[in-house]
């Protein structure tokens, strides 16, 4: 059994843009964290921490470990927030798939093009997510965040068949 996560930002600098959806799922079932229904973005993200660090599991993600938590870290920081308690989130088990696959800053687009995944919603790119949040377009930022958490898994599950001593997966 594994989890996967990813994070939606209205930039890629903590320092000027904050996160905007935290997605997790586990089980098959999706869980999502909104800024626009939560409307406090340092809550949205101590309560998705505090999950996270419940999980056993082995937590599955693409650039979670030089983005996602480290952005999530960040801002917590500058929100004020941040509790030493929280550092336990990156002594999780991690599987990062764009470490795995190189760690050279190719696209997770470029990798589902290679192993033949497609996206649900091949339309909505990641870049134009701070465009939706300022244009109120919520329902396809959480499009486009359901589609990077089932492709992040079918793209684990195509390397896990090539490479059956990844760690274990149901």
């Amino acid at each position: 059994m594994a989890v996967i996560f990813d994070i939606e930002t209205t930039g890629l600098n903590p320092y000027e843009g904050k996160v905007i959806l935290i997605g997790f799922k586990m089980k098959g079932r999706i869980k999502q964290w909104k800024l626009w229904k939560v409307k406090d973005e340092a809550k949205m993200i101590i309560e998705a921490i505090k999950e996270i660090m419940k999980v056993d599991e082995t937590i599955i993600g693409y650039n979670n470990l030089k983005f996602d938590v480290p952005f999530m870290a960040e801002r917590l920081k500058l929100l004020g927030k941040w509790e030493p308690e929280f550092y336990a989130v990156f002594s999780k088990k991690w599987f990062d798939l764009y470490q795995y696959l190189g760690n050279d800053y190719r696209s997770l687009k470029f990798w589902l093009r290679k192993a033949g995944i497609e996206r649900d919603f091949p339309d909505l790119d990641g870049r134009n997510v701070p465009l939706f949040f300022e244009g109120g377009e919520f329902k396809k930022i959480e499009q486009h965040n359901k589609d990077d958490l089932n492709t992040s898994e079918r793209l684990f599950k195509f390397l896990k068949m090539r490479n059956p001593e990844l760690l274990p997966f149901e």
